[in-house]
């Protein structure tokens, strides 16, 4: 009896000091995300990762996309559009749903804030430069209600013009409060053209948001790199996905801190580049611009996560279940307490 005591002492020690570990990684599976960093990047597929790489003077440094714990894939196709455009797939992200339009009917779908805010999480959203089609202040062209307060629950900022001089601005050199409910628009893109660089613009605008606040969703929107690869300006396709790096390091900097942290970065219509068959031809590739094609999108996206729940991210799935697999899972090991999914599907 004794010598059974010792034993089942001895697996009770080594259960508690397992590692656990993701993609060679240390990792606590079942960890609830209460901080979560939401990249939405359109255009991108994981190839273009080599217009980075290919430039390191090293071979051996990683893009922070491939420090990403998990990497998975996502079917683009929606009820209605086998290559929708990226703004509706990511509305099927938001939104949990796969019946986008591209209508007013899909501002009156809930959207991830509407569940989170109730769960006391604060929100902030931040579009780079985009078009009035593409960014989520579209839904104020729509006549509902709903529609019309789409962007209550949330603070947002645009590195785009403001659309009238009663809008708020922000710039990165100055101290704000940024209050919810709230829009801004960066100072530095009044003449129509933008003057600070996207990841500066993030970084700041998260370090005054994230004050005071326990729960929160950051949610980075990117329609730049897109528009860049469709118009064969390879410079400023190199430019724009190497801000988005920076800003991606920046946060699993973070995320490395703080157990409870989803990093999440999330892709759609991503574009086909030719790219060289060999290193010789990479300085005519980068002088050229007919090598960037825009044809078709890719049917299939890419998904890149690091921290609280990224092993849910890994594998196959559809766009639209990007929510669930926030949230849904086996509970933390060790909590008493269980957190019901906020998502009612």
């Amino acid at each position: 009896m004794k010598q059974l005591s010792y034993f089942l002492m001895t697996i009770a020690i080594l259960s508690c000091a397992q590692v656990t570990s993701l993609n060679l990684k240390k990792h606590q599976f079942g960890k609830i995300p209460t901080k979560i960093i939401w990249f939405q990047v359109a255009g991108l597929t994981q190839e273009h990762l080599s217009l980075l790489k290919f430039g390191y003077n090293s071979s051996s440094q990683k893009t922070a996309f491939e420090e990403s714990l998990c990497v998975g894939s996502t079917w683009e196709y929606n009820l209605f559009d086998l290559r929708p455009q990226a703004k509706n797939s990511f509305l099927a992200e938001l939104t949990g749903k796969a019946n986008i339009k591209n209508t007013c009917s899909d501002y009156q779908i809930k959207p991830i804030w509407d569940y989170l805010t109730n769960q006391n999480y604060k929100v902030g959203i931040f579009e780079g430069e985009v078009s009035a089609k593409d960014a989520l202040t579209n839904a104020d062209t729509c006549s509902t209600e709903k529609a019309k307060s789409y962007l209550d629950p949330v603070i947002y900022w645009s590195m785009t013009r403001r659309p009238n001089k009663e809008a708020k601005l922000f710039h990165i050199n100055e101290e704000a409060k940024f209050i919810k409910g709230s829009r801004y628009y960066d100072k530095s893109c009044m003449s129509g053209k933008c003057y600070t660089h996207l990841s500066r613009n993030i970084e700041k605008t998260y370090v005054s948001f994230q004050k005071n606040a326990g729960n929160y969703l950051y949610l980075v929107r990117n329609f730049n790199y897109l528009k860049a690869i469709k118009d064969r300006n390879f410079k400023k396709a190199l430019s724009e996905l190497n801000e988005i790096n920076i800003a991606l390091k920046f946060f699993q900097g973070i995320a490395a801190k703080n157990s409870d942290m989803l990093v999440l970065v999330t892709t759609a219509e991503g574009q086909n580049i030719d790219l060289p068959r060999s290193g010789a031809g990479w300085k005519n590739f980068e002088k050229r611009t007919k090598f960037l094609k825009n044809s078709h999108s890719k049917l299939v996206s890419n998904v890149f996560a690091s921290g609280a729940r990224a092993e849910n991210f890994c594998g196959m799935y559809e766009q639209n279940d990007i929510l669930k697999r926030m949230f849904s899972g086996a509970k933390q090991q060790g909590l008493e307490f269980s957190i019901i999914n906020p998502f009612d599907f």
